[in-house]
């Protein structure tokens, strides 16, 4: 449980020991790593279930050391129930910093007499079956119950589809909605069905947006071969990914879907990642969305931030947290929200195989305000719709820029952005209300610019396999890589001029701004505020990246 006016957390387990189990810990760690792990350890000793130590490990993880201070509270410990507290910052160098993002969560139980006297002793060996990691967002908002009782739903499908031998797969299918839903109803809760566990890497549903009376063709097949009529169906209704669960909308608002003027057709849209090229897969998954037909105070939206699916953008090999930013700049906000705004309520950050750490940053002119999302210990097996404890407002002429970060070490070539799993991509979808015609508001460096930069990189680097007129895929993967070429990269996607996509649900741009060559939002690197409670607080941002660090804003030297 959590306790978010007193910033500490609850911890209740059941059959943490049994007969024969001496101790058990909990513990805390980056990335489910044994080094540098915050730990907690609960003892039996003697029959008696009252010894309990707070301890961290080593950086390799072979021992653990008592903490000189003590910050896992018991409440109740015996031989089915274990109950503890522990605050949020305990201001203890040597404790795990809980926050919103994800967390790993490490577990395991022994017979074997631990000698907790000692202030160093040996990391206890276990089996699989007595230990475990797991990912969790402890810190999140509270439960939200759905308080209607008269729910309907509608199962959005795929009808037994072999998947494809190939690693990368986008399959569509487009059916038509139920009859009922000639009546405006709200969407007030989504959940998956999966069929093929560790297949289906990520699901969304599209509405159909055009004129009611357009008959859009069914389709069941790869979204390459999708009929051109369907290209209207881009307005995103609820979507999943590895590692989410049901996602339930606040009581005030919900997600309109229905009436007289709605068309009536709808696109779902699989991602198969199939990296072993594995036959004989037979897939119906999809999602279970649930509905009333009463109507909420606001309808909700969903919009896209972040970078677009280009291979203008690349990631250079060999980097430790490579940022790459996309922008929702103000002229954009400006012309599509509301004079009151929007209140943003939840969030689902997503990126490929190589994303560890994503962050949205919101701007009022030169004002940086609370951060809408973010997750420094991100995992793509891990992408959650999550709910917001904290809800911005986020005003007309309001910026937000969203921040990925990417490990390439071990490979040889740039990665590019794209579709395909070994691509990459960076988005926030971000719910919110009430709803706009707003639907994507993402980025890319502009087309100028990257030809100033293949040009300078082919005459004044001698990167004589570059053409300039040839493909920019070939042409990044062609650069042989220095520090100082990755340098030059990076600069120029923090200084140079963006290719923006401020664009409505039918895929076109807002009018009334020059959109291409838009100016990039400034940035500002400012030292955090937010652990000056903690006496002989050290401010300095900067932490080495080879222990897999950033500064707590998130900002990498790469």
């Amino acid at each position: 449980m959590v306790d978010w006016y007193k910033q500490e957390v609850l911890f209740h387990l059941q059959n943490a020991f049994n007969e024969q189990h001496r101790w058990f810990y909990l513990g805390f760690s980056k990335r489910g790593n044994r080094g540098d792990a915050d730990v907690c350890f609960f003892e039996n000793q003697n029959g008696f279930f009252n010894v309990v130590t707070d301890t961290y490990t080593s950086s390799d993880g072979k021992y653990v050391h008592k903490d000189y201070q003590q910050d896992c509270v018991l409440f109740k410990m015996d031989e089915s129930t274990l109950a503890f507290k522990r605050k949020f910052d305990t201001c203890d160098p040597s404790d795990f910093r809980f926050h919103e993002g994800t967390m790993y969560i490490m577990w395991a139980r022994g017979e074997n007499e631990l000698e907790l006297t000692d202030y160093q002793f040996p990391f206890p060996n276990v089996s699989t079956q007595e230990s475990g990691v797991k990912m969790m967002q402890l810190l999140r908002a509270d439960k939200i119950l759905v308080p209607e009782t008269d729910l309907k739903q509608v199962e959005v499908t795929l009808n037994k589809v072999a998947v494809p031998d190939k690693e990368t797969t986008y399959w569509c299918h487009i059916q038509k909605l139920d009859s009922f839903l000639q009546q405006k109803h709200h969407i007030v809760q989504f959940e998956p069905i999966i069929m093929t566990p560790g297949i289906v890497h990520h699901m969304e549903v599209f509405h159909c947006e055009t004129d009611w009376d357009v008959e859009i063709p069914l389709y069941n097949g790869d979204c390459q071969q999708m009929p051109a009529e369907a290209k209207v169906c881009s307005k995103v209704i609820a979507l999943w990914a590895m590692g989410a669960s049901t996602f339930t909308y606040p009581p005030e608002t919900g997600l309109p879907i229905g009436g007289k003027a709605y068309n009536p057709y709808i696109r779902l849209e699989v991602h198969f990642n199939n990296p072993e090229l594995e036959k004989g897969h037979v897939d119906s998954s999809g999602l279970r969305i649930k509905m009333v037909s009463k109507l909420r105070q606001f309808d909700a939206g969903v919009m896209e931030l972040g970078l677009e699916y280009t291979d203008k953008m690349a990631i250079p090999p060999g980097q430790v947290a490579f940022p790459l930013s996309g922008y929702c700049i103000a002229e954009c906000t400006e012309l599509a929200l509301p004079p009151t705004g929007i209140v943003v309520f939840g969030s689902q950050l997503h990126t490929h195989l190589r994303g560890v750490r994503i962050l949205t940053r919101h701007f009022r002119g030169s004002e940086e305000l609370r951060e809408l999302n973010r997750d420094d210990y991100y995992s793509h097996h891990f992408q959650e719709m999550r709910n917001l404890h904290y809800k911005p407002r986020v005003l007309p002429g309001d910026a937000l820029v969203t921040t990925c970060y990417y490990n390439t070490i071990g490979y040889e070539k740039a990665t590019l952005g794209g579709f395909s799993i070994s691509d990459e991509m960076c988005v926030n979808y971000m719910h919110y209300y009430p709803a706009t015609k707003l639907e994507v508001c993402k980025s890319s460096v502009s087309e100028d610019a990257l030809e100033n930069y293949f040009i300078y990189m082919k005459k004044k680097e001698h990167q004589h396999h570059i053409h300039l007129n040839g493909a920019r895929s070939k042409n990044y993967r062609n650069i042989k890589w220095t520090q100082q070429r990755v340098d030059q990269l990076y600069t120029m996607y923090i200084e140079e001029p963006l290719s923006m996509q401020c664009n409505k649900s039918d895929g076109l741009r807002f009018d009334g701004y020059e959109w291409e060559g838009a100016p990039i939002t400034p940035i500002q690197i400012k030292i955090p505020m937010h652990r000056k409670v903690c006496p002989n607080y050290n401010p300095l941002w900067l932490k080495p990246l080879d222990r897999g660090e950033c500064d707590l804003l998130g900002e990498c030297i790469y």
